[in-house]
């Protein structure tokens, strides 16, 4: 299966008041190199919703070594493997115009049954993926020392209409986008290095919560509604 290279310009809205890629679009872009990819290769969102399935992502290591700024050109490359019988791993590369590589993205995603809710292996939905590419992350990877955490406080909202994807729940990038709007201690530091692990849908109307936990250089954000664990995000950030 051949990488997928594309062209990007950062564009205005993708970036903050420091005119730099806010964090959260680059997990935009990697979903959408995700599916046009999996498009190119006959098992996208179109292949796999007309057999009752659906491409869900489960966890995402990512590294932002540089945030591009507005206008900058960057290109953006992806394939995608086989990291067990129920898992396909990413990975995707941001680029900038030397050729130096400035943001990396290892995900792993499943396919589920759109009616039980439940994975399903790659084999059985008639999914040809290749052997596992190599990774694009090799540091460690991120542990919250839970013994040394700090209680940062707890942060409450509902989601929103600007927070649901055509999948009708919450976008994974809304998750992160929460955590460092909520975080009190950010100090205008920016995260290096996120990990991210999703744990259940969240739909348009739910009250949901955020619970930040610090130490040292390392931040835990939980997401909580209705009795349930939403996503765990951890962070390490500039210093």
């Amino acid at each position: 299966m051949e990488d997928l290279v594309l062209p990007h310009s950062i564009a205005s809205y993708e970036c903050g008041a420091d005119l730099l890629l806010k964090p959260e679009f680059y997990l935009l872009f990697c979903q959408e190199m995700a599916e046009l990819h999996a498009s190119r290769n006959k098992m996208g969102y179109d292949w796999v919703a007309e057999h009752g399935k659906l491409w869900v992502e489960v966890q995402g290591d990512f590294e932002l070594l540089r945030r591009p700024k507005w206008k900058e050109e960057v290109s953006l490359r992806t394939n995608t493997g086989q990291a067990s019988p129920l898992q396909a791993r990413r990975f995707v590369e941001m680029s900038d115009k030397a050729g130096e590589v400035i943001g990396r993205a290892d995900l792993m995603w499943v396919i589920i049954d759109m009616n039980t809710r439940r994975p399903v292996p790659l084999k059985r939905a008639d999914l040809d993926v290749p052997t596992v590419c190599p990774p694009s992350i090799t540091a460690e990877p991120l542990k919250f020392p839970e013994d040394q955490a700090e209680d940062l406080g707890t942060a409450y909202f509902v989601t929103s209409r600007r927070d649901i994807d055509f999948n009708g729940h919450i976008n994974n990038s809304a998750y992160l986008a929460w955590a460092i709007d909520t975080m009190p201690n950010s100090l205008g530091r920016e995260p290096r290095r996120i990990h991210v692990a999703y744990k259940h849908e969240s739909m348009v109307g739910e009250p949901l919560c955020v619970v930040h936990r610090a130490a040292g250089l390392l931040s835990q954000h939980r997401i909580e509604g209705g009795g349930k664990l939403r996503a765990i995000i951890t962070m390490e950030w500039a210093k």
